[in-house]
């Protein structure tokens, strides 16, 4: 037999320009990797991001969410319309639905409580409403009320930590949300008038 080719191996050869193929995968990839860098960094973003506004409020989640929680109260600030329980943890989960125990020691007692919460609709999102002489509404687990005037508002770096101490002789609250887009918190302060 000779060295030539057969009329049988011309049905075996196909005319593939392997270089195109090469060359659409690796466009399908660097697509892929596109993609999946927009979707996570649009993912991450909205995770870190504390403003973001949503429709239902953490008063309209359903007690029984509210309940892994122990509740120390209920803080109400008619101005804003936000009448919140207050939870007793500092976790994430616990965030989401309301607001939290930041710091302190008990509700309506000498010293500073600080309470966060998110800046929700119902929550936080209009704590940089309130202005020097507004009320602040305390209830505790007694349904005792207390009311607190507002003493100060500042818009803060989130490492300044000077407006949670507490001052002698007096009973404080101080309450604190993000903004612009989670680089600053902007905080209220507010004390029982004698």
């Amino acid at each position: 037999m000779s060295g030539g080719k057969h009329a049988s191996d011309e049905e075996f050869e196909f005319d593939f320009d392997f270089e195109k193929i090469k060359n659409i995968a690796i466009i399908v990839v660097i697509l892929a990797i596109i993609a999946g860098v927009i979707f996570g960094t649009v993912k991450l973003v909205n995770k870190m991001t504390n403003t973001k506004t949503e429709e239902t409020s953490s008063a309209d989640v359903e007690e029984n969410e509210t309940e892994k929680y122990p509740v120390l109260g209920k803080i109400v600030i008619d101005k804003i319309e936000v009448e919140q329980p207050i939870l007793e943890t500092v976790e994430e989960d616990a965030l989401e639905q309301g607001v939290i125990k930041l710091y302190g020691d008990d509700l309506n007692q000498e010293g500073n409580f600080c309470i966060a919460g998110h800046n929700y609709d119902r929550v936080f999102k209009r704590l940089n409403e309130l202005e020097v002489g507004d009320e602040i509404e305390i209830v505790d687990t007694d349904k005792q009320s207390t009311t607190y005037k507002v003493t100060q508002t500042a818009s803060i770096e989130p490492t300044d930590l000077e407006l949670l101490r507490k001052e002698a002789g007096k009973k404080q609250i101080t309450l604190i949300t993000c903004e612009n887009a989670s680089t600053k918190r902007f905080v209220v302060k507010a004390e029982i008038q004698k």
